[in-house]
């Protein structure tokens, strides 16, 4: 007998790649001609660029989970559920970055990572060849916690929010405030090229997604980059397809990025948010790792970016602003 879906899941930015090179280094070209179809591109370990932590499971392991802060779940890799005989649960329906679709899901008795531990967490079961991981580590493992990626000595940290002392003392880092919705923080004071937009963090991504209503108003406000086509597959083997250009300017209270490659697709997540109409950003991987350290405090609602040393700092790519006004 088939088990119901009892539950929805949301699975952002989730494993997408643009085949692994790195797009911030390439020449931008006009539109493909739209005779021709668009690559398809798989992703997979030797394309990954995403940041993981080891963690064991029932004391087994370790193995190394994507951290990530764009899915609501925990998720496991099918091949890993099975070799650890992991008990079946109902199916739930996860929403990707290409829409809807069901997974079955299995009983984590106990996952550790770090210091801490988690127990009883219901894990939805991916592919592991489309996840490109053993799993990921969701916001039902982050939510009271503060999440530090230090780029620059290559170590990943998680502990309790309130346990950790924060470092916006340090001057070289700058706080930016968050708003929480369905576990995600939202950045406040936001904007692309001069616009008003919702940024989220989504590390589970080597790429920053855009929706169509970002891409619409820069088109409309004649900000828009020049783009060219590209088809990526999700985390449920699934395919989105849009356009890519590289944003002139991504900025986040005193912090501007510069040169920020962003895919503008229709993506599922961004409806299933309230934002299919609102103008909206999720911030990859690929574009954090300019900072010497991100902290994603969830417990705070706050993230603190920590200024790479001026040495290394490159002005095409970023810079740091005072005083600027949305």
């Amino acid at each position: 007998m088939g088990r119901r879906a009892v539950s929805c899941t949301l699975l952002l930015g989730t494993g997408l790649a643009v085949g692994g090179w790195p797009l911030a280094a390439q020449t931008m070209r006009p539109p493909l001609d739209p005779a021709v179809p668009p690559t398809i591109v798989h992703t997979g370990p030797s394309l990954d660029d995403r940041v993981t932590i080891p963690i064991s499971i029932d004391g087994k392991g370790p193995w190394n989970f994507v951290i990530d802060t764009g899915s609501q779940r925990t998720v496991i890799a099918r091949d890993l559920a099975e070799k650890l005989a992991l008990p079946p649960r109902a199916n739930v329906t996860i929403i990707s970055m290409t829409g809807r679709s069901e997974a079955s899901t299995v009983a984590v008795p106990r996952l550790g990572f770090g210091g801490g531990t988690i127990d009883d967490i219901e894990a939805p079961v991916l592919e592991g060849g489309d996840l490109g991981a053993p799993g990921l580590l969701g916001l039902d493992s982050l939510h009271a916690k503060r999440v530090t990626l230090n780029f620059r000595t290559g170590r990943m940290e998680i502990a309790d929010s309130g346990a950790v002392r924060p470092r916006s003392a340090d001057p070289d880092t700058i706080v930016v405030e968050a708003r929480r919705k369905r576990g995600q923080l939202i950045l406040l004071d936001s904007n692309v090229n001069g616009m008003r937009v919702n940024i989220m963090l989504d590390t589970g991504t080597n790429f920053s997604i855009g929706n169509l209503a970002l891409r619409d108003k820069l088109l409309a406000k004649k900000r828009a980059p020049a783009m060219l086509e590209a088809t990526l597959t999700s985390v449920t083997g699934g395919l989105l397809t849009g356009q890519v250009g590289r944003i002139k300017s991504v900025r986040m209270g005193r912090v501007n990025l510069t040169e920020v490659p962003v895919l503008f697709a229709d993506a599922s997540p961004f409806a299933e948010l309230g934002m299919k109409d609102k103008p909206a950003l999720l911030l990859g991987i690929s574009a954090l790792k300019i900072f010497d350290r991100v902290a994603i405090d969830f417990g705070r609602g706050k993230v603190d970016f920590l200024l790479p040393d001026a040495s290394a700092l490159s002005k095409t790519r970023f810079a740091a602003n005072d005083g600027l006004k949305g």
